[in-house]
């Protein structure tokens, strides 16, 4: 016997199916509440059964975000060319440490000093805070060496 969320999960699903939604128009077409398809949206997001598009902002506003199922490997970008993101600049996510180990490349084949601004710009518009943290842990870890205090300046270690 199917469970109440296992139904409420299925009913979500099937509210996706025509398409990209918000967590409201999921919750109508459902026909559950708006928290509860909320939190049955992260549940399936968590598990890669739904995929979150962040809504943005329109000046202060915040737009709400999207959600969609995946695409299936091989289909073509729905939104690209569709102006969603006009600059290009979005980057992918990226898993645990992979920032890190982008961040020790990049230092390795640039030597010399970078700030961590510099070296977000570089790698295609990554966050500079996170850059930042990923410069530190390397610093902390031996490989990279912070050159300056103000700015924070970081080089590849030697050797």
């Amino acid at each position: 016997m199917p469970t109440t969320t296992t139904t409420t999960a299925e009913a979500v699903l099937a509210a996706l199916g025509s398409g990209p939604a918000t967590a409201a128009e999921v919750a109508e077409a459902a026909g559950i509440g708006r928290s509860t398809a909320t939190k049955v949206l992260a549940a399936l997001a968590a598990s890669g059964q739904v995929e979150r598009t962040p809504g943005g902002r329109d000046g202060a506003r915040r737009l709400p975000d999207r959600w969609a199922l995946p695409e299936a490997a091989g289909d073509p970008d729905p939104s690209a060319g569709d102006g969603g993101d006009p600059q290009g600049t979005a980057s992918p996510r990226l898993g645990k440490g992979e920032l890190a180990g982008m961040v020790a490349a990049f230092l390795h084949d640039h030597p010399g000093e970078h700030s961590p601004s510099a070296v977000a710009k570089a790698l295609g518009g990554r966050s500079a805070g996170a850059v930042g943290n990923a410069l530190g842990r390397l610093a902390a870890s031996g490989q990279a060496t912070q050159t300056g205090d103000r700015p924070r300046r970081y080089q590849a270690a030697a050797g």
